[in-house]
């Protein structure tokens, strides 16, 4: 920042409500330093924050008991070389038994794990999925 800034110019600065950096109007200073700025954007006033200080993105966490898609990958191998059920083409009105193996067209092929009532629990080589089903 220049010390030559005065009062009604712009400078680029981190606007809080729209999340990101852009072109602010100096409203107040300190010395040689912005205090307060009006955003170009959406016209909100709030105290200057340098576009370095901003906020970092956050990447999630995975939660717990959450498994890799590495060790599904491993387990789905395991599951469709072990099954010993029927293999059939994904319809949600055919009856399914644990160790089916489904044909889905979109997700590929899955293992009957668990039943409920007009659903089963499929496990896809990308992760476990809730299916209708004629049970």
């Amino acid at each position: 920042m220049s010390e030559e800034s005065v009062v009604e110019d712009n400078v680029a600065a981190y606007c809080a409500k729209c999340k990101v950096s852009l072109a602010h109007t100096i409203v107040a200073m300190d010395g040689d330093r912005p205090t307060r700025v009006t955003c170009s954007t959406c016209g909100s006033t709030h105290p200057f924050k340098h576009p370095a200080d901003a906020p970092k993105t956050r990447t999630p966490r995975a939660k717990k008991g959450e498994a890799t898609a590495a060790s599904i990958a491993a387990l789905w191998e395991s599951r469709v070389a072990t099954a010993k059920g029927k293999e059939h083409v994904y319809t949600m009105v055919t009856k399914y038994g644990i160790g089916d193996i489904v044909l889905h067209e979109q997700f590929g092929k899955g293992v009957v794990l668990k039943l409920s009532t007009k659903k089963c629990h499929v496990l896809f080589e990308d992760k476990e999925r809730l299916m209708a089903s004629g049970n």
